[in-house]
């Protein structure tokens, strides 16, 4: 299922990633998400930081929607995503415990209100975690809503706000981040970075070493909804880091710049 599709057709159990630099490229995807299902007659769960839900507020009024009544009608919930964080948390890990009772609690509530829709869930307490440098933490977070998402009928989109051209990202967060979703969206325009990516490995390696490394992404990593030129990315900086970091700096240059 392509990107576009996730977004305005979401089905039950599938869980999405936006991975994004700006806070626009990122509402522009929750809107987008959000309106599918409340066109739908899906209810939508927000769970994200005080400014965030700002500007998806100001998404949703431009696609006709009123937050107000949204709420009103039990349509949308909105919890903060700090305060939300801290309740599940024991120690440094999420509890199994407090994550089913708040945020398996809050989807059941909802569903209860919608019998037969799914219920479309925004969170970023994922990358509350990352940013405070608790990606273990987040891991065993994304785990928690993997396993709600077999429970439930739910779909999920998470946010991630990371740099896909530095090498530490490609080979630590990046790699987890993918296992965790069944779609990836790593830039606002995958097609751009495709072609920024390719132009940069056939100008820094040679277009026959640039062939290569093209067979061992396909031998290695499955044809999925993560686009190639991520998995490419994250290849080359897991084997080697130091022609990758050539191309991830010719490639941020070139994405910018197209």
């Amino acid at each position: 299922m392509s990107w576009s599709n996730f977004l305005e057709r979401a089905a039950p159990a599938e869980h999405a990633v936006q991975v994004y630099d700006e806070l626009p490229e990122l509402a522009g995807s929750v809107g987008t998400f959000l309106d599918g299902g409340f066109r739908a007659g899906e209810p939508a769960v927000v769970i994200a930081l005080a400014d965030h839900r700002q500007a998806f507020r100001a998404e949703l009024e431009q696609r006709g929607h009123d937050v107000e009544t949204l709420q009103e009608q039990g349509l949308l919930s909105c919890r903060d995503a700090e305060e939300t964080l801290a309740a599940l948390m024991d120690g440094e890990v999420p509890s199994p415990l407090r994550f089913e009772e708040i945020i398996g609690g809050t989807i059941d509530d909802v569903a209860r209100c919608f019998p037969g829709k799914t219920v479309r869930a925004f969170g970023e307490m994922v990358d509350v975690l990352v940013q405070r440098g608790q990606a273990a933490a987040a891991a065993a977070l994304e785990d928690l809503w993997n396993e709600l998402l077999r429970s439930r009928r739910l779909a999920l989109l998470c946010g991630y706000q990371l740099d896909v051209f530095d090498l530490d990202a490609q080979t630590s967060v990046l790699p987890e981040i993918v296992r965790a979703h069944t779609h990836t969206r790593p830039v606002a325009e995958p097609s751009r970075l495709g072609a920024a990516v390719h132009e940069t490995l056939t100008d820094v390696l040679g277009s026959d070493a640039a062939a290569r490394i093209y067979l061992r992404v396909a031998e290695e990593i499955p044809l999925t909804a993560l686009p190639r030129a991520q998995a490419v990315l994250m290849w080359l900086s897991r084997h080697q880091p130091r022609a990758a970091q050539r191309v991830l700096q010719a490639a941020r240059a070139r994405y910018a710049a197209a």
